[in-house]
């Protein structure tokens, strides 16, 4: 996990959401060094007696809620320290004891209800914002590719990360599966059978894409926007039905917010909480690539924000496990490629 008031992105450890940094896609698509990506978020004017939070997130809203912290923090006129790792073991540490946490944020998933349980909650989590899933094709798409139903197609060339902790592991095969049932079959049979490589990372389906060597991968919306990946790729949308319908790893999609139980800045915590839901927050989702609850387009994924991921072991659906493991549900998918094949290994 990393805490810092100065925010610099730390190196990723083995099991973290996406586990390559920023500085890590540099130098795949570079081939060489990368500049450090450092943000101030306390700066000169703030370092006084000005009240402060404690805010934790999952690690893929790093990027957006690094912006909208320091947005924050000169609105209120208060200090911000933020923690970003996967989500379930901040939940994981905050259902074990508290730690002074006023704030977390993140993916939706089965943890949330363990920290009611819990009585780590101060009020219910809402759903602000969502992180649909699109298909990334290079510039010009060059495979003809128009959805999910192309992949599959014996002239296709595709790249995944399936060993990935993350959403961009798992749920990427739910979602191709259920792609089977929604729109024809054969979708993820066809995608693995294409794959040139295979990742253990999901920031690392880029540079195969951006360089022309795949015609196709599978990634959140939020990814497409960092400024490593931004007007490199197309972004083509996947049907909210097909989203919609996944009965497993549903819970990546929306994004919640909550406040947790003993802060000491109850009044400053509704008001991080009102602007994140609100105008600021929307401003800021537009730009990182999330679907805001009170955007034009919220009305198109409506189906999207009524998901909910129910307790572990709940009728329904199986529920992620920590790491992005499934406790049941159907069997694995097809194998991976052989792992001598990964080119960036």
């Amino acid at each position: 996990m990393r805490t810092t008031e100065l925010h610099k992105r730390p190196k990723c450890d083995k099991g973290r959401d996406d586990c390559l940094t920023r500085r890590d896609v540099l130098r795949l698509l570079a081939g060489g060094a990368a500049a450090s990506l450092v943000a101030g978020c306390t700066g000169g004017g703030l370092l006084g007696r000005r009240p402060k939070l404690l805010v934790w997130s999952c690690g893929g809203n790093y990027d957006f809620l690094l912006e909208f912290n320091r947005r924050f923090e000169k609105l209120a006129e208060c200090r911000i320290t933020y923690s970003s790792a996967p989500v379930e073991h901040l939940i994981a540490t905050l259902q074990a004891r508290p730690r002074g946490v006023d704030i977390l944020v993140g993916r939706s998933g089965p943890g949330w209800f363990d920290l009611s349980e819990a009585d780590r909650l101060a009020g219910k989590p809402q759903v602000f914002a969502l992180d649909p899933y699109v298909i990334i094709v290079p510039p010009g798409n060059p495979g003809r590719v128009r959805g999910l139903e192309d992949p599959k197609r014996p002239d296709i060339k595709t790249v995944y990360s399936p060993t990935s902790s993350g959403p961009s592991g798992k749920v990427v095969q739910f979602l191709l599966e259920t792609a089977d049932d929604v729109i024809e079959p054969g979708i993820w049979e066809g995608f693995v059978s294409n794959a040139i490589e295979a990742h253990d990372c999901g920031w690392k389906v880029f540079p195969p894409v951006i360089e022309g060597r795949a015609h196709a991968g599978v990634t959140r919306l939020s990814m497409t926007t960092v400024s490593e990946t931004r007007d490199k790729v197309e972004v083509l949308p996947i049907p909210v039905k097909v989203m919609a319908s996944m009965k497993e790893g549903h819970g990546a999609i929306p994004q919640r917010v909550a406040p947790l139980a003993g802060s000491s800045q109850p009044e400053l915590v509704a008001r991080y909480i009102s602007l994140l839901t609100g105008e600021l927050g929307l401003e800021l989702c537009e730009k990182h690539g999330y679907i805001h609850k009170l955007s034009s387009r919220a009305a198109h994924y409506r189906p999207l924000f009524r998901m909910k991921a129910g307790p572990r072991g709940a009728q329904g659906g199986p529920a992620l496990r920590a790491g992005g493991d499934r406790a049941g549900g159907r069997a694995p998918g097809p194998a991976t490629p052989d792992p001598q094949k990964r080119r960036d290994q």
